[in-house]
């Protein structure tokens, strides 16, 4: 066989494995170009010290829980900080947020958080639009991920001043404080958002919510997994609650036959 016949089959199992027990993968028959070269990296660092092939180096890969588990770790990291697509949270702001603090509670939820930035704007705008309501209702936001370390950050609401680099300035001002070179959320928000380790697939924490956040995360699931995440996202969603994913996921909510509601110029929220 081959080298790179003996990697694409190893690359394969690898793949197969990571999409069974964590959910990770491609989809559709595509994987993207980054995940192969992350599979590759972890796949040849097995190679010089054992002296074996790509084959058996995968099957090392794949019975090495821990190892497994680092390298799923890595597939799911991805690029945050505060106000991260501006004209999503902007459509939010403007177009949704004010018809839900008509309500007597909000409840939202910034699934697949990271280190908790998206969580903390997300906070930050219900804050905004209750604050405006006559009703003035009870509000409280989760952010959820699967990672404890990033969790620990997001818990702590310390950042550097690059992470708000993109924060409207009248939110900035109003939601965090300078601390020496960085910045930290004032007590006033932190006081009504909770952190929480959970895996996408299980869902959002008991409990139905107005709005769920998820964005750029389900790009990191295979097929199934999708499904399963989405399925449970939308299950979690109150009355007329909204789903907000990353633009370039909203075909794929589509082709699972989810109808979506466009809400601004490339914005679209999937209603409960």
């Amino acid at each position: 066989m081959g080298r790179e016949a003996e990697r694409a089959r190893a690359r394969a199992s690898v793949l197969a494995v990571l999409e069974q027990r964590h959910g990770v993968g491609g989809r559709g028959g595509h994987v993207p170009a980054w995940i192969l070269a992350r599979v590759d990296s972890a796949l040849d660092a097995l190679c010089p010290s054992s002296g074996d092939g790509l084959g058996l180096a995968a099957q090392k890969l794949c019975e090495d829980g821990a190892e497994l588990e680092r390298l799923a770790e890595l597939l799911r990291v991805g690029e945050t900080h505060f106000y991260r697509d501006a004209v999503a949270w902007d459509a939010l702001r403007a177009a949704l947020l004010p018809s839900f603090a008509g309500r007597d509670r909000v409840r939202a939820v910034s699934a697949g958080c990271s280190t908790g930035e998206e969580a903390w704007t997300l906070a930050m705008l219900v804050a905004e639009a209750c604050a405006a309501s006559r009703r003035q209702p009870a509000w409280r936001v989760v952010g959820m991920d699967r990672s404890e370390v990033a969790l620990a950050t997001a818990r702590e609401g310390a950042y550097s001043s690059e992470a708000a680099r993109h924060l409207p300035a009248d939110l900035r001002a109003r939601y965090l404080s300078q601390e020496g070179d960085g910045v930290r959320m004032v007590d006033a928000l932190r006081d009504r958002v909770s952190f929480v380790v959970r895996d996408l697939l299980q869902g959002p924490p008991p409990g139905s919510y107005e709005l769920v956040i998820c964005k750029n995360v389900l790009i990191y699931l295979g097929e199934q997994a999708g499904r399963r995440a989405v399925d449970g996202l939308r299950r979690s969603l109150a009355p007329g609650g909204a789903l907000i994913v990353a633009r370039s996921e909203v075909p794929r909510l589509r082709a699972m036959g989810h109808s979506g509601e466009e809400i601004a110029p490339g914005v679209t929220v999937f209603r409960g």
